[in-house]
């Protein structure tokens, strides 16, 4: 079964979905955060759909302007496990903005196309993290 990785967002939440040998990530797509409720019931569907059998969600720790955030996502994760009986991993992912930019650059991708991808390339980056550590 596959891992769907979630990088949360007040307004947008990116998707990165493995393999199913669970060694690459790949961007998924990008959600509309309209409401917790409607977001959930996204994620639900492309469970089914894409045969997930768990989670990773990052979680922005160590810095103090990230504390805001990782509180929203640590609800946004407590109303997902309320939902969803799958499992759900954390991991920092502190600066997979940046590194998602960087990226996004290198591959070519122009700045004025990064709204479209920028948060799927953030999940990305943390489950491909997430991956290398497990090998």
């Amino acid at each position: 079964m596959k891992i769907l990785s979630i990088d949360y967002g007040d307004r947008k939440i990116g998707l990165a979905i493995s393999d199913e040998n669970r060694k690459l990530a790949s961007r998924l797509l990008t959600l509309e955060n309209k409401s917790l409720e409607s977001s959930i019931l996204n994620i639900k569907e492309i469970v089914a759909k894409e045969d997930v059998g768990e989670f990773l969600v990052g979680i922005p720790v160590g810095l103090k302007a990230e504390s805001e955030q990782a509180r929203k996502t640590e609800k946004f994760i407590d109303f997902l496990k309320e939902e969803v009986d799958l499992p759900i991993q954390t991991i920092n992912e502190v600066y997979t903005s940046k590194m998602a930019e960087e990226n996004l650059l290198l591959s070519g991708v122009k700045r004025e196309n990064f709204r479209e991808v920028i948060d799927q390339e953030a999940a990305r980056i943390i489950l491909q993290d997430y991956l290398d550590q497990r090998d």
